[in-house]
């Protein structure tokens, strides 16, 4: 038996797969940003409503694209090893979250990571 999908999440689940196949390593870095960032959000809110599952799947999602980021950092570039220990920290709060969740230690690992993103992207209105 097919799996009932809903037709919004499937159109959603398209045209990001559309996205990625057209992007560019930055535009890919990009996307990493845009995901997790989008992840730590749903999963405050999702604290905010008492509802444990959507923070777990949300905080799995986020600790992935933290994964993804860390492992394609080009290690012969020399701001890589200090990317490597922040994104790694991020792994670790976000890790943490999934057992003991810490709103404050969410958020501020959201807004730092939106620095960042200003920082690599600045002329990215998306980024504010």
């Amino acid at each position: 038996m097919l799996k009932r999908i809903d037709p919004a999440t499937a159109y959603k689940r398209v045209d990001f797969e559309a996205y990625v196949a057209g992007s560019d390593a930055k535009g890919l870095v990009r996307v990493c940003f845009e995901d997790i960032g989008a992840a730590l959000e749903r999963a405050l809110w999702a604290d905010g409503q008492a509802r444990t599952d959507i923070r777990h799947n949300a905080l799995q999602r986020a600790q992935m694209g933290l994964l993804t980021l860390l492992s394609g950092l080009d290690m012969a570039q020399p701001v890589s090893k200090s990317l490597e220990v922040f994104y790694r920290s991020m792994v670790s709060r976000v890790t943490n979250a999934m057992r003991y969740f810490d709103p404050t230690a969410i958020a501020m690992t959201r807004d730092d990571l939106a620095d960042i993103r200003r920082s690599l992207f600045p002329a990215d209105k998306r980024a504010a």
